[in-house]
């Protein structure tokens, strides 16, 4: 083997290396999991003031929905990116920011449209809501933050 056909294999390895992270970084939070997560977060939140059983089993789906679309996402993916501190510290990190938007809309339930406290049609249901489109709303940006991290000091870019 000369010197040119090694230098060759080692520039296609790259490519293969580069076109890898860009099809993991591509599959990061795809639209529909997002979607089902963002369901199972609504009943999360808005089960909240409903009475007993349905409170409880209303959480208990909402959860297993959120947690089962992770799971089935990350089964489906052909390529992970390798989990590091400051990827995990970003996902925890936006969990208050629901609970912020929760507590918002729960609030603008009240004092826009007088909702009560209890009931299937409350102002857990408006905070609900107003949690899931945030949930929605900042995937976008968590993805690139994500998709950034993974692809730092590679040298490949963001698509």
């Amino acid at each position: 083997m000369n010197p040119q056909d090694a230098q060759a294999s080692l520039d296609q390895i790259r490519a293969f290396q580069d076109r890898t992270r860009e099809e993991m970084v591509r599959k990061i939070f795809p639209w529909p999991f997002v979607i089902v997560s963002a369901l199972g977060l609504f009943a999360v939140f808005a089960s909240i003031d409903l009475g007993q059983p349905w409170d409880s089993l209303a959480r208990g789906l909402g959860l297993a929905v959120f947690m089962a679309s992770g799971l089935l996402h990350a089964f489906r993916i052909t390529v992970l990116p390798r989990p590091t501190a400051l990827m995990i510290a970003i996902l925890i990190g936006i969990t208050p920011v629901h609970f912020v938007a929760f507590v918002i809309g729960r609030v603008a339930g009240f004092s826009l449209f007088g909702l009560p406290a209890h009931g299937f049609l409350s102002q857990a249901m408006v905070g609900g809501a107003l949690a899931a489109l945030v949930y929605i709303a900042i995937m976008p940006l968590v993805s690139r933050i994500i998709a950034w991290i993974a692809l730092r000091g590679h040298g490949s870019t963001v698509r």
